[in-house]
């Protein structure tokens, strides 16, 4: 692989930006879409939709055809990051609270660390870094509301926690292995390539589990093919590919603060568009994340990772 010139900091500032703001809305996005559009089969009609776009533009800009290898590698961090991450999510959301998903989603920065310390020679995580993680986890945890850690009275749903809890670990797996892979020089191609491959096995996932004998074209509201289309416009060409890119060029600790910053995001329009009550749990939460943020960014500033040849 050559290697990539270094990106100026105008535009890590752009994806970072991209990653934080439009993929907190993107939980209110598959809530509403999964209303009416199975969970696996919405996210891989969102990702093949928007794959297929991004790969057609790479490719009519000029972008060298992808090698076979290329294919194999953007295959596995398909499977990882769209497949069992998203689909995980979408999956999770239809049986555990948004709040509870993202409570849980925040754990990826701690995958981050562990796995590229002890599989991808990340180095051992500093002080710093750790009481960031751990100063996070305690704000998205104040975020939720200890009350609503007992949805009902009745407890969470088993399920539906194992199930976004391996949609994690794969997320993290397959962005960590993507800062390493063999993959096109071309930003776009790669990513087109990425979503083409985690929607193609969404469908498939999807079909084999049988949520093809459960949709209803004709019941399908307009609310959910505005989120789905949303989704696929912003959720996935911008928002993914500015993440499919930071991840080959940004320290992989960093990138993962979106999991902090996200549920900020998503309690905010919840508030403005549903009227969802905001408390002291809400504020105290937002407060406690930031400051997390601030450590992390402080134990260890935006890097740029060299690229492998």
């Amino acid at each position: 692989m050559e290697p990539q010139t270094k990106p100026s900091r105008l535009g890590l500032i752009s994806a970072f930006a991209a990653v934080y703001i439009i993929w907190g809305s993107t939980y209110l996005g598959i809530k509403v879409a999964i209303q009416t559009i199975p969970p696996l089969l919405m996210s891989g009609v969102r990702y093949f939709i928007a794959g297929l776009a991004v790969y057609v533009i790479s490719m009519a800009t000029g972008a060298a055809r992808p090698k076979l290898k290329h294919w194999k590698n953007t295959a596995i961090i398909g499977a990882l990051l769209l497949l069992m991450g998203n689909g995980g999510v979408a999956m999770a959301e239809t049986m555990i609270p948004s709040g509870i998903a993202a409570l849980i989603v925040c754990s990826v920065p701690i995958w981050f660390a562990l796995f590229g310390w002890l599989f991808f020679k990340k180095g051992k995580p500093g002080a710093k870094t750790i009481a960031g993680i751990i100063l996070g986890f305690i704000g998205i945890i104040v975020l939720v509301g200890p009350g609503n850690l007992m949805p009902g009275g009745t407890g969470i749903n088993l399920n539906g926690v194992i199930i976004i809890t391996i949609g994690t670990v794969g997320w993290s797996m397959g962005s960590l292995f993507a800062s390493r892979a063999d993959l096109p020089t071309n930003h776009l191609t790669t990513t087109g390539m990425q979503m083409l491959c985690g929607g193609f096995l969404l469908i498939v996932a999807g079909l084999m589990k049988g949520e093809y004998n459960q949709f209803r074209w004709m019941e399908v509201s307009a609310h959910s093919l505005l989120a789905i289309s949303y989704l696929i416009i912003f959720g996935s060409m911008v928002a993914f590919s500015a993440y499919s890119w930071l991840v080959r060029v940004a320290s992989p600790g960093l990138v993962s603060t979106y999991a902090y910053v996200n549920p900020v995001i998503a309690v905010f329009l919840g508030w403005l568009f549903l009227h969802e009550a905001v408390d002291q749990y809400t504020i105290i939460g937002s407060a406690i994340i930031v400051g997390a943020l601030i450590l992390i960014t402080w134990a260890k500033p935006i890097a740029i990772e060299e690229v492998p040849e």
